[in-house]
């Protein structure tokens, strides 16, 4: 994936009409956000995981500035998800972040709403389609052409239906069916390490 976990996440949470965070992921997107980060910096051995508590073993930066934050911020003992429910308190506008990162990438552009000519609100929309529709797409091939989801994607595939947002990807209910099903077997089925396994049924039991 071309994109951190947490951006593909963001994409997907950012409702393509409105510009918006999706209704559904208003509640969860920070967390959602964070629990991705923290998941990634594991990826990235940044991090273990022991148990469901948090060791950090690298402070050298990722490179991805949100990325960098976060690791910042962990502390060695905690749980997971206690420090997700202290960082999603300490990074409330992680979402400016975001679209700041993505607009100077090219990918997401701000644009202002007005009533005539009174300034109403701020919109993103994606300026370049093609990094969300790979995620897409790679997400669609996990459900009906049984492809092995990397763990980046095993992660991201959780995440968006433990924030209810599948939807937002399988459109057509009984697509929407096979891709719940898939949700309830990722886990399992994707062939990680049990200390990243035990984090995502964490994150299921925290979102759910």
């Amino acid at each position: 994936m071309k994109l951190s976990i947490a951006e593909g996440f963001y994409l997907i949470a950012l409702d393509d009409e409105e510009g918006r965070i999706l209704a559904a992921a208003e509640k969860t997107v920070v967390p959602g956000v964070i629990a991705a980060c923290i998941l990634e910096l594991y990826l990235l051995k940044k991090i273990k995981l022991d148990g469901g508590n948090v060791s950090v073993i690298d402070t050298i930066g990722t490179g991805n500035g949100i990325l960098d934050n976060v690791l910042k911020k962990l502390q060695t003992g905690p749980s997971m998800l206690d420090q997700i429910k202290t960082l999603s308190g300490k990074f409330k506008d992680i979402q400016e972040d975001l679209n700041a990162l993505l607009a100077q990438r090219g990918i997401l552009k701000k644009e202002e709403t007005k009533l005539l000519w009174i300034p109403l609100s701020d919109r993103m929309d994606n300026a370049n389609y093609a990094f969300e529709q790979e995620i897409r797409n790679n997400l669609k091939a996990i459900v009906f052409k049984s492809a092995k989801p990397s763990p980046a994607f095993t992660v991201l595939f959780s995440l968006i239906d433990d924030c209810n947002i599948l939807s937002e990807v399988f459109k057509d209910k009984d697509e929407l069916i096979d891709a719940e099903k898939v949700g309830k077997e990722i886990i399992e089925r994707a062939g990680i390490d049990e200390d990243l396994a035990n984090a995502l049924r964490q994150l299921k039991s925290f979102f759910g």
